[in-house]
């Protein structure tokens, strides 16, 4: 059963965590958060039935740090009704739905509190992205933008076009709790991005702030978690979600296609980056294409040789000074096609 402990002082900001089985790198997270709380600050975890050592680990820290509340449910029941959860069990004015596995750089909290000194609806803050071992980063800034942006509530399109790649990210987001707590979720649970249909199922009501310095460094290449579901997201919950936001065509358009199985490349990165296969073809691409040419294109992709178009791509990449280069050379890298991987 779920406990609360008596506070005085308000809370301005709930650093909000879920987690399952990330004993190895939460320790870390946690670390990199609790150095940073002031008095206007709580860190909440909620543990969705971890099967590793999680509750030990983070169990030692709450001892430690009375502004750490943890809680451990009996049964996991997903990304989208956890996050829900913890945000209700946050007292934050603003609950920052931080990651599991990533670390706040340095003053990263003091820079949000100094933020949220305006009444905001939303911060959206920018991240660093680094190697698996955090030892290397591969791109400063996931938006290169150098100075920081404001979203006034008219302008919902612009925020989208502007930021929804990198709110596929829930750990850049800090939001109002009042406004998620009073919005509908659960149309959106099973998506596991509900916090996306929070932010965009209608107008904010107060300004949205992006702050340009990098507050986060983000683990890459630790999503094996989600790749057993990552064709499920690309091709279903994702566009489903995106199509029901009200949001003009052309903002989505900047963010991503409705219908990503008719992208010919979208369909080979997926293939050279070991998502995308014959069976995913039949599952989710064949019964939406009623071109007979697509379906063939789509089905040739499917069976071309994995290693040969991720030594393509890494070819590609090498090549091309593009921003995330080194994300996706890490993505092809990480791939079962890869020529160098290690086989068990």
């Amino acid at each position: 059963m779920f406990t609360w402990n008596t506070r005085s002082s308000p809370v301005k900001l709930s650093i909000c965590i879920t987690t399952f089985n990330r004993a190895q790198f939460i320790g870390t997270t946690l670390e990199s958060i609790l150095v940073q709380l002031t008095e206007e600050c709580e860190l909440v975890v909620l543990d969705g039935a971890s099967t590793d050592d999680t509750e030990r680990v983070v169990s030692d820290y709450s001892k430690r740090f009375d502004q750490l509340r943890y809680f451990r449910q009996k049964t996991n029941q997903g990304i989208d009704r956890d996050y829900d959860c913890v945000v209700q069990l946050a007292r934050g004015e603003y609950c920052w739905l931080m990651s599991d596995d990533d670390i706040l750089k340095p003053h990263a909290i003091a820079t949000v509190l100094h933020a949220l000194e305006v009444d905001l609806s939303l911060i959206i803050v920018n991240v660093e992205y680094r190697s698996l071992d955090m030892s290397k980063a591969l791109s400063r800034r996931w938006v290169n933008i150098s100075s920081d942006r404001a979203y006034p509530p008219s302008e919902m399109d612009r925020l989208f076009s502007e930021l929804g790649d990198l709110l596929k990210y829930i750990g850049c987001i800090i939001i109002k709790r009042s406004i998620w707590l009073t919005r509908e979720r659960q149309r959106y649970y099973g998506s596991s991005m509900t916090y996306f249909g929070v932010i965009f199922q209608d107008r904010l009501p107060l300004e949205s702030r992006m702050i340009a310095t990098p507050l986060i460094s983000y683990r890459g290449g630790n999503t094996h978690a989600w790749s057993t579901e990552m064709i499920e997201i690309i091709f279903h919950r994702w566009p489903s979600l995106v199509e029901s936001l009200p949001i003009s065509e052309s903002a989505k358009s900047h963010v991503a296609s409705s219908q990503p199985w008719k992208h010919m490349q979208w369909l080979l990165l997926l293939r050279g980056a070991g998502f995308y296969s014959f069976s995913e073809y039949r599952k989710y691409v064949c019964p939406k294409l009623a071109s007979r040419m697509r379906r063939t294109m789509s089905a040739l992709i499917a069976i071309l040789p994995g290693r040969l178009v991720n030594a393509a791509f890494i070819l590609f990449y090498n090549l091309t000074p593009l921003h995330f280069r080194e994300v996706w050379l890490l993505t092809m890298r990480q791939s079962r096609f890869y020529f160098l991987r290690r086989v068990p």
